[in-house]
């Protein structure tokens, strides 16, 4: 650049550079959101599973940029309610995240969580966890009801005390099994009787059942009892399936045959599939029941391989039948 100037009376001119710097910005100058919750672990204590408990969450931006909220995820969508109260929290403010924990459902301790998802870019991500212990609102003795159809055992009875002052009597039943029957009554002063029965022609099988007595009161808790029932085939084996390991040296298994029916079968034979296998038959006293060994060896080359047991039997008609057991190897 050429310039002109006076000095002392004398003109000059010349030429001069002039050097300009690049400004270079630090790294951190430019703003970002920072999440922080006060207390991301909330434990409720011992309470009974009456109705719900809630919990507000307080979520802090503590950086220098708007914090988004994105979404907010239950790990329990039957039991757990989330939100927010607003997704944009600027920075140096704070917002709730209201939970609702229904409890009715639930007994023991239990652990449910929230994940939150933001735009914080050294946490993208972060948990809010609720703990503590359910208790029932009712104490069931015995706590389940159980009923062995194969020892003639066709109803029972379960003792209900509540822990609660209830705002009206247990008086409505449901069952989840129509082939139930489950009533309930007043046991003086302040509890309950629950009666199950097993109506005709339950099917065979093991299964489970869950009763609900309720009040005729919204606000009264529910109380859960478990049905637990057996009732076996007239001729029950244990197990159904015999596994054996692909190993080259002897191994035993044994196989119960249990007879339930009121015309029992006397076992005559129990017919291994090759001379790989060896059984022997160890009748009950009273040769109602049987205990069977089953004994193979050189498996070491059957990985995958299935065979049968063939069972044959002499019916109380003097009619000889078989059934058969799989043996796999595994």
């Amino acid at each position: 650049m050429n310039l002109v100037f006076k000095g002392g009376g004398r003109l000059f001119t010349g030429r001069v550079a002039i050097c300009c710097s690049l400004l270079v910005v630090p790294s951190g100058v430019f703003g970002a959101p920072r999440a922080e919750v006060d207390q991301a672990l909330w434990n409720f204590g011992a309470v009974t599973n009456q109705a719900e408990v809630t919990h507000q969450f307080v979520i802090r931006n503590s950086g220098d940029a708007p914090l988004e909220i994105s979404r907010v995820l239950s790990s329990c969508n039957a039991c757990l309610r989330a939100g927010m109260e607003k997704t944009n929290i600027p920075p140096g403010g704070e917002a709730v995240l209201q939970s609702r924990l229904d409890l009715r459902l639930l007994s023991g301790a239990i652990s449910r969580s929230i994940l939150v998802d933001c735009n914080d870019p050294q946490k993208p991500s972060f948990p809010l966890e609720l703990s503590g212990l359910v208790v029932s609102a009712y104490q069931i003795i015995p706590a389940d009801i159980s009923l062995d159809l194969a020892q003639g055992q066709t109803a029972a009875t379960a003792e209900i005390s509540p822990r609660l002052t209830l705002h009206a009597d247990l008086s409505r039943v449901f069952c989840d099994d129509t082939n139930l029957e489950a009533t309930v009554a007043p046991k003086p002063p302040i509890g309950f009787f629950l009666t199950v029965r097993v109506k005709e022609n339950h099917p065979r099988g093991n299964t489970v059942a869950r009763v609900t007595v309720r009040s005729a009161e919204s606000n009264d808790a529910p109380c859960l009892v478990n049905v637990f029932i057996h009732h076996p085939p007239d001729l029950e084996l244990i197990p159904e399936r015999l596994n054996f390991q692909p190993r080259s040296e002897a191994q035993t298994r044994i196989l119960w045959l249990k007879q339930h029916g009121a015309a029992p079968v006397t076992l005559l034979d129990a017919v291994p599939p090759s001379d790989k296998f060896h059984c022997e038959i160890d009748p009950d006293p009273a040769g109602l029941n049987y205990r069977i060994y089953v004994t193979a060896w050189q498996q070491e080359t059957m990985t995958g391989q299935t065979n049968v047991l063939t069972l044959k039997f002499r019916d109380s008609m003097n009619q000889d039948k078989s059934i058969t057991v799989p043996m796999a190897v595994e």
